[in-house]
């Protein structure tokens, strides 16, 4: 049996909902898409400016405009990404809104795990984790699906050992866990 004190910041929602989004099995296509549909929109541009202006000297600056456009965007989608996610939670807490809970215990027995917090009370079965991110150096993710998950961030652990001891136990109880390196 492990029992857990989980205190989240503002740090550990971020820095979570980052790992979601650029390297979790989840976030990871979410990303892709979002590429792919950006490609395809500024195609179907270059392609409306060739039909209607042929290939003139003047489509072909629109045409170079907009595949620059496209490289930038490329490029600094995730930085966009980040910066919208701190965003969102800034103006969350402005409003009095957090999204997690900042303080927890958590206690996970042989079949079942339990999270308390102020307001709520929740008892899961192992089986209801899709899967589990480990990320080395900073947090555990149990995922229940693909837009809930559990956060036990790096200070919930008394040490290394017992943060590899837990990771062990929920290899036993899990049939996914991925093991992350920080990057």
């Amino acid at each position: 049996m492990f029992k857990f004190n989980v205190n989240l910041t503002d740090d550990d929602y971020l820095e979570y909902n980052k790992f979601w989004n650029f390297r979790s099995h989840y976030g990871k296509g979410q990303i892709i898409s979002m590429r792919i549909m950006l490609a395809i929109m500024v195609c179907v541009f270059i392609a409306l400016i060739l039909v209607i202006n042929g290939f003139s000297e003047g489509a072909l600056i629109g045409v170079i405009a907009l595949i620059i456009f496209l490289a930038i965007m490329e490029l600094l989608l995730k930085k966009y990404i980040a910066f919208t996610l701190k965003a969102n939670l800034k103006n969350l807490k402005k409003k009095g809104k957090v999204a997690y809970s900042p303080s927890a215990t958590m206690e996970f027995f042989e079949e079942t795990f339990t999270e308390v917090t102020d307001n709520v009370k929740t008892e899961q079965k192992y089986s209801s984790v899709e899967r589990v991110s480990v990320v080395r150096g900073k947090a555990i993710y149990l995922h229940v699906n693909s837009l809930a998950s559990y956060i036990l961030p790096l200070s919930t652990f008394d040490n290394k050992e017992q943060f590899d001891s837990f990771v062990e136990f929920l290899n036993s109880k899990i049939s996914i866990v991925d093991i992350y390196e920080l990057q």
